[in-house]
């Protein structure tokens, strides 16, 4: 039977199995003792039936006859109506006859004492049973959570017999080839990050030089107003195309785990006013208003750096996705359960399509009248506010604006 491969089990029906013919052994044994007991105390009446009698005068030798001899029906009928009318019968309580209440007392409590001690026995072999597979499972538990926590070394005991064991191997065999995912996926991940940063490096050298040479253009003031609208042209596009490659070779560092986070307390509204700063002269030449609202005593633990570049993201996003007049609200709040930031527009709103997909990497909306973002964006934001901690999250409705929200939690569940 398959059940009885494992060792425990097979201890646990041992000690079970030596239980039970102990108490086999036990209960003849009282049975013996019981029978012997019943033959002495019968003996004794006996005889004190006999010294009775003899102290009536019977002769010795019809006193013998009387426990030697045999008995017919009708003498044993003529002694129970003769008893009977002494009140001595079968309903005589057993109060009123010392013999057989001693008697009952005694082996009861011995039944009781023996049925008392092979229950326990029982119940600690179960007992001790319980707690070795408990045992075994907290072992168990704590080596899964030791390789969720990053130690992918630990493994099982799975050395013995039994279910558990060929459930470790099992697990063992999850874990081994979990590890050689991770394993694979960290070596993806340092490749992409190395050919990214490789690749941005390598551009930065000629996106530099076309900068200074269009500069340069600049200077001299052709006078040919074609040349200078294309130079003027060519200059914002270098321009974007060295956002895009920084804004990748941040990504892939960040998705490499390639970024260590100086965190720091800070006060959240230097942050947010550093973020708004960075898109006021633009918001007044379209004509858009930008508010910040934030207590100047909530602080945050975080990257200063970094989080600007989060939120200056996503303020980025609003303007491009607002019209003059519109508004654009940058909030900071706190509880005692976390810190929020909440950025809200009143623009044109995200399409429900679109609603799941807008920190997807890349992703370009159909709907989207904005033609030059690259999609980097608020996948950057997110993976830095995941880096924090935090989480993001986006509400929104066509024509009536989007609202980001941002949350750090301050409680960190054990």
């Amino acid at each position: 039977m398959g059940i009885m491969v494992g060792k425990n089990i097979k201890l646990l029906f041992a000690a079970i199995a030596a239980i039970l013919l102990g108490a086999l052994l036990a209960g003849q044994l009282t049975v013996k003792l019981m029978a012997d007991d019943y033959k002495q105390r019968m003996l004794t009446h006996d005889y004190e039936l006999a010294g009775y009698l003899t102290e009536s005068g019977l002769p010795p030798h019809r006193i013998a006859a009387l426990f030697t001899a045999s008995k017919t029906g009708e003498q044993a009928a003529a002694g129970q109506r003769l008893l009977n009318g002494a009140a001595y019968n079968g309903d005589t309580p057993i109060s009123l006859l010392p013999e057989v209440a001693g008697f009952q007392q005694k082996y009861a409590l011995l039944l009781l004492a023996l049925s008392v001690c092979f229950g326990l026995a029982l119940l600690t072999v179960l007992l001790l049973f319980i707690l070795r597979q408990n045992a075994m499972l907290k072992r168990a538990n704590a080596a899964l959570i030791g390789f969720m926590e990053g130690d992918v070394k630990l493994r099982l005991d799975d050395q013995a017999e039994g279910s558990f064991s060929r459930l470790f191997t099992s697990i063992n065999m999850l874990a081994t080839s979990l590890t050689a995912h991770i394993s694979r996926e960290r070596q993806n991940k340092e490749f992409l990050r190395d050919i990214i940063s490789d690749i941005s490096h390598q551009l930065k050298t000629p996106l530099a030089a076309l900068l200074m040479y269009g500069e340069i253009i600049q200077d001299e003031r052709t006078g040919n107003d074609v040349v200078d609208k294309f130079t003027s042209k060519s200059r914002r596009e270098l321009l974007r195309m060295e956002h895009l490659i920084q804004s990748l070779l941040k990504l892939a560092r960040l998705d490499a785990g390639a970024i260590a986070l100086e965190q720091a307390e800070q006060p959240l509204r230097a942050v947010l006013e550093a973020a708004m700063q960075g898109f006021r002269t633009r918001a007044e030449l379209e004509g858009k208003t930008v508010v910040l609202t934030c207590r100047g005593d909530i602080r945050l633990n975080c990257d200063k750096e970094w989080l600007l570049e989060a939120v200056s993201n996503i303020v980025k996003n609003a303007l491009d996705h607002t019209e003059a007049g519109d508004k654009l609200e940058i909030a900071g709040d706190e509880t005692p359960l976390f810190t929020g930031i909440t950025i809200t527009d009143n623009g044109a709103g995200i399409h429900p399509e679109d609603i799941h997909s807008v920190f997807k990497r890349f992703y370009r909306s159909r709907f989207s009248k904005d033609k030059q973002g690259a999609g980097i964006g608020l996948t950057l934001s997110r993976s830095i506010v995941e880096k924090h901690g935090g989480t993001i999250t986006v509400e929104s409705k066509l024509s009536k604006g989007t609202i980001f929200r941002i949350v750090f939690p301050k409680l960190t569940i054990l």
